[in-house]
């Protein structure tokens, strides 16, 4: 039995060894290559072109065993070869004349692509037919899909940088015009007594201001202005609710009302527009409607989309024009304090694309 058992096993390792390194087909073709007259005729025409003579492209695994087979029809001339690994274009066979090929070896080392090119040495076209097989190295790659599919990637290059990064932001109150009571005449009195119906105050916004206040009152008591300004707390209750807070999330019922008496009216002016308010030249000038208020008493007015620019007006115009009045106002800014941290940031300087080869799947 044991005999018999040992010789049964060696005829299981020879039977397995042979079809395990049976030649596998990759491809059999029939190839066409341009005579030595064609070539030169088409460089001729294209001179600044490199000659694209017949090749195939087929990826291999580790280990395979490349078996060239090559005849030609027509038995004049001799044929040329070059096998060419992929990304290094080293030649790993060539032929420079020949007119067959049977049974051509190549060892492949490494899992690549290769590329089969075919020329003659003869003035006329030859017909062709090449075949190619594989050994593989082990049942592993036995299946090994050797067809080229080629993809395009981007290969990207990159460089850091240092940015600054806002990591947080604080909030503070910047006090603009301290309360301030000023004198309006009426119109009539304007015209006849002198004094202005019509003034303005300027306004330079600091840096990083992220919106502003103003607050207002009127009145034609005098004996009323320093009570009515000592009410006029604009600063400190922007500090408080700010503190508070932390934020700017609030509404202006937070903030404390002036008492007024009388009727004026404000508006919010830019350089372009001031001087043909104050000439009264009614019809040829501008405001900015959201810092601008008409026909009240007193008020606390919220500016949010005017901070682009610096530099502002109050124009304030007595609307009665019989009486002059005072108008007291407070002005504060709200800038934004911002911490930064500085990061390293990856970003790409050039994008260049390159055709890949996908084969073994």
């Amino acid at each position: 039995m044991k005999p018999i058992a040992l010789l049964a096993g060696m005829l299981s390792c020879i039977t397995s060894f042979s079809q395990s390194n049976e030649p596998i087909a990759v491809t059999t073709q029939s190839i066409t290559i341009p005579g030595g007259l064609a070539v030169a005729n088409w460089k001729n025409d294209h001179p600044k072109e490199n000659f694209k003579y017949p090749k195939l492209v087929y990826g291999f695994a580790a280990g395979d065993e490349i078996i060239i087979d090559f005849t030609t029809d027509n038995k004049k001339g001799t044929q040329i070869i070059e096998v060419m690994e992929y990304g290094s274009n080293s030649i790993v066979y060539s032929n420079n004349q020949f007119q067959t090929l049977d049974g051509v070896r190549i060892k492949v080392t490494k899992s690549n692509v290769y590329k089969f090119e075919f020329a003659t040495n003869h003035m006329f076209d030859r017909q062709c037919k090449v075949s190619l097989k594989r050994i593989p190295a082990a049942d592993s790659t036995k299946n090994f899909n050797c067809n080229v599919a080629w993809k395009t990637i981007s290969d990207t290059t990159f460089t850091i940088v240092e940015e600054k990064r806002k990591v947080s932001s604080k909030y503070e109150p910047v006090t603009l015009q301290a309360p301030i009571d000023m004198f309006v005449n009426s119109g009539s009195n304007a015209t006849l007594l002198g004094g202005k119906s019509r003034i303005d105050i300027p306004i330079m916004l600091p840096e990083n201001t992220i919106s502003w206040y103003y607050s207002f009152a009127a009145t034609r008591n005098k004996s009323a202005v320093q009570a009515t300004k000592s009410t006029m707390k604009l600063f400190s209750d922007l500090t408080r609710v700010i503190d508070q807070t932390g934020s700017l999330a609030f509404g202006i019922n937070a903030l404390t009302q002036p008492p007024g008496a009388d009727y004026c009216d404000i508006y919010l002016l830019d350089a372009a527009n001031r001087a043909s308010f104050l000439n009264k030249e009614d019809g040829k000038w501008r405001y900015a409607s959201e810092g601008s208020r008409s026909n009240l008493m007193s008020g606390i007015v919220q500016v949010r989309n005017c901070c682009t620019s610096n530099n502002f007006f109050l124009g304030i115009k007595n609307p009665n024009s019989t009486y002059g009045i005072a108008v007291m106002v407070e002005i504060v800014a709200i800038v934004e304090k911002a911490e930064y941290e500085t990061v390293q940031v990856k970003k790409p300087t050039s994008v260049n694309k390159k055709v890949v080869p996908v084969f073994g799947t």
